[in-house]
């Protein structure tokens, strides 16, 4: 797991539209923002940080991606007590469809966690926003804990999901990283 560069872009943008075009083919709707993920690789945002899951060979393959915010103040639909605990924001992932077996999204929610656990000052939460057909599935293969649910204008009925950053040992033996700068 490191920091997407602007190297990475020509995989990541192959990355996410294999997994669009195979999402379409299933008569399946994307949430990931593709565009707003491609446009926050390379630029000097002290918010954000887009980080990806690499598989190493000649020629690296993109598992998957993510953004992180390391603020959840301006983040829709939390509270304004909630906006005011530390939490980092992980949303507009994206995993590579023919690596869905392996659990690219279980990986790097366990990686995530266990990164901001390790912090010196770590965050008191990770949060996700996700439509409401994907809650079952973060919740009870990826391990977010529901909060609440609320509308979003674009993306309907959403689900604000968190979890508490948590150290696994394990995560180091399956996922090698590079130092990630989370603002």
């Amino acid at each position: 797991m490191r920091r997407v560069s602007t190297a990475d872009l020509e995989p990541v943008t192959a990355m996410i539209e294999e997994r669009e075009r195979w999402l379409r083919e299933r008569g399946k709707h994307s949430y990931g923002q593709p565009n707003a993920v491609l446009g926050l690789i390379g630029q000097p945002d002290a918010t954000a940080t887009v980080i990806g899951l690499f598989k190493e060979q000649d020629e690296p393959v993109v598992l998957g991606c993510s953004v992180l915010f390391c603020s959840a103040s301006a983040a829709p639909g939390w509270t304004s007590a909630e906006r005011r605990e530390r939490a980092w924001i992980m949303t507009m992932t994206h995993t590579h469809p023919a690596f869905r077996r392996d659990r690219i999204g279980w990986l790097m929610t366990m990686w995530v966690s266990d990164y901001a656990a390790r912090r010196p000052d770590p965050p008191e939460w990770v949060r996700c926003r996700v439509p409401e057909p994907l809650m079952a599935h973060y919740r009870d293969q990826l391990g977010w804990q529901l909060v609440r649910t609320n509308r979003d204008q674009e993306l309907g009925q959403v689900s604000l999901m968190q979890r508490r950053p948590e150290s696994s040992h394990g995560a180091s033996a399956l996922i090698t990283s590079l130092p990630v700068e989370v603002p």
